[in-house]
């Protein structure tokens, strides 16, 4: 009988373990916040902020993607639906999202201060992720007041790592001289104004952009220029193909005129550092 009733008793305590082991998880784990990005570069921010006290999705992963004609699934929809928080681009590039009933939206570009028809390609000015991270420690911290102190410190901690990107930019205006450069399409534009260059070919530019050729008169200037060694450099979105674009980069090897090679998403292996550095870096190269 005695040994019936021990029994009982560890298995009765056992139970009430397991239920309390449990329960606790369970409350851990509904106590992480649950974010998601439209693009994955927003996500490592939002990582690095949230630290251990969420989880991040980011719904475009694959550089081979055009965030403009990404077509959202049941699956997306479902993620979005289960987010805290939303972050997405904003400015007209990825305003599919905003379709997919989301709790809470955040967009960059109302972060930026910057509005639909204004250039969209916000990552390339070197502020962005700074005042971004800002934005979502004070957003975070709202909705885990507890937390307050850590996603400030992650902020902080996180926009050091982008110093790097601040200090190439610095020595590239040091010998920019305001010079002329040419562009496919306005990608990188905020990062060279930064640097300090002037976009010598911005309505050609834009055709380019909206999908479709530029005047015949603004590809002649550029061919002039190119030829008269008139722009420092031409920068290349390496992921619009276009004849005309391939035929102004094979003229600018022709006249020894640099090609600055620059992407519209992350490329595989590379954080968001470490990408625009390398193209930094390519500018700089140029001055040498």
């Amino acid at each position: 009988m005695r040994k019936k009733l021990f029994s009982f008793i560890l298995l009765v305590s056992a139970f009430l373990a397991f239920f309390t082991f449990d329960h606790k998880n369970t409350a851990a784990a509904s106590d992480k916040l649950n974010v998601v990005t439209t693009l994955d570069f927003y996500g490592e921010t939002a990582k690095a902020v949230l630290g251990d006290h969420g989880i991040v999705t980011s719904l475009i992963t694959s550089p081979n993607v055009d965030p403009h004609d990404f077509e959202a699934t049941t699956k997306t929809a479902k993620i979005v639906s289960k987010a805290d928080l939303v972050i997405y681009n904003g400015a007209g590039y990825d305003s599919w999202v905003k379709k997919l009933n989301g709790k809470k939206y955040l967009s960059v570009a109302d972060v930026m201060k910057v509005k639909e028809g204004q250039n969209e390609h916000l990552w390339y000015d070197p502020t962005t992720m700074e005042k971004l991270a800002d934005r979502l420690a004070t957003e975070f911290g709202k909705m885990q007041p507890k937390n307050k102190a850590a996603f400030k410190k992650n902020a902080t901690k996180y926009k050091k790592t982008l110093a790097k990107l601040t200090q190439t930019l610095d020595k590239i205006k040091q010998n920019s001289n305001n010079q002329k450069v040419a562009v496919s399409e306005p990608v990188f534009d905020y990062s060279l104004k930064k640097m300090g260059y002037k976009i010598a070919n911005s309505h050609f530019a834009k055709a380019t952009e909206e999908g479709s050729d530029p005047s015949y008169s603004d590809i002649k200037k550029l061919q002039n220029d190119i030829k008269g060694k008139k722009i420092a450099f031409f920068v290349q979105n390496t992921q619009s193909d276009s004849s005309v674009i391939k035929n102004i980069v094979e003229l600018c090897k022709e006249n020894n005129i640099p090609v600055i090679k620059v992407t519209e998403t992350l490329p595989k292996n590379k954080t968001y550092v470490t990408w625009l550095q390398d193209e930094y870096q390519a500018v700089l190269d140029t001055q040498k």
